[in-house]
């Protein structure tokens, strides 16, 4: 009985450990544009290895037009096979033949077009304007949407009109 218990423990620790590498691997400090930082490993430990340099995230905008050409293509994909599941709610099908369409009518305009589109919402996103996304830009971004669609979430739903 103590061998298991002993097998139960380790296998608890081992859990726990992996358990918080994601965790610790995207721990990192705000950066600068202009300046890389030098990543230092947490404090107390043994043997401390030698300083790295991380650089900064930046995304230009033919790297961010290549991120929105992949994700529409992913996005259209995933929407068709959850529209070709069985059993969806007439709700539910609507909802997903909407957002498909949405998609459809990027994946479906010109390059000028898609990119002029691509090319305006980067620039909101670039708000220093130097031509590149940085982290910082991208926080704010992303908690201006997540406000945005919270709001469109709590606005009431129009009910349809009765057809009698």
């Amino acid at each position: 009985m103590r061998r298991w218990a002993l097998i139960a423990a380790a296998s608890a620790l081992v859990g726990a450990a992996l358990w918080h590498l994601p965790a610790t691997a995207q721990r990192t400090t705000a950066v600068p544009n202009s300046q890389p930082v030098i990543a230092r490993p947490a404090a107390g430990t043994a043997v401390d290895p030698p300083p790295r340099q991380v650089a900064p995230q930046l995304i230009t905008f033919e790297e961010y037009r290549e991120f929105r050409l992949r994700d529409i293509a992913e996005r259209r994909e995933r929407l068709a096979q959850a529209l070709a599941a069985p059993g969806l709610s007439a709700a539910e099908k609507a909802d997903l033949d909407a957002r498909k369409a949405y998609y459809d009518r990027l994946a479906a305009l010109p390059d000028s077009e898609r990119d002029r589109l691509f090319r305006a919402r980067f620039d909101r996103i670039d708000t220093n304007h130097d031509g590149m996304i940085d982290d910082a830009e991208r926080t704010a971004w992303r908690e201006k949407q997540r406000l945005r669609y919270r709001e469109l979430a709590s606005q009431p739903v129009p009910a349809e009109a009765d057809q009698h």
